[in-house]
């Protein structure tokens, strides 16, 4: 197989990238398949997210490899109760192929996070 023109996605590793490369459309093919069983088993970060501490969360939205999340901390008034969004994404280490999730902050929302409007 010919090299692609094709820019790889960011955060694959160029062993992966030169191994897809060197494929048949065959191949290929059975790999797309084995990849998607491979989501199929695994939860979507949506599904996984779980709130933290005195944070109640209130809504999470889907972007595939992010979730943003929206929380609460009901025992806080004013401004320290929030609403809050986040973004949250899964960020494996490198040794031992387990990670954990990493919340970023991106602001105070006003209004009624209902998921509305965004």
């Amino acid at each position: 197989m010919t090299s692609s023109d094709i820019d790889p996605p960011d955060g694959v590793s160029d062993d992966v990238i030169a191994a897809l490369e060197d494929c048949s459309d065959t191949q290929l093919r059975e790999i797309i398949h084995y990849a998607q069983r491979l989501l199929r088993d695994h939860p979507s970060l949506t599904d996984a997210i779980e709130s933290r501490g005195d944070e109640e969360l209130v809504y999470t939205e889907d972007h595939g490899a992010y979730t943003i999340a929206v929380v609460e901390r009901p025992t806080e008034t004013g401004w320290t109760r929030g609403p809050f969004a986040y973004r949250v994404n899964w960020e494996p280490t490198k040794d031992d192929g387990d990670g954990q999730y990493r919340w970023h902050y991106l602001g105070k929302l006003h209004g009624e996070p209902d998921g509305e409007g965004r």
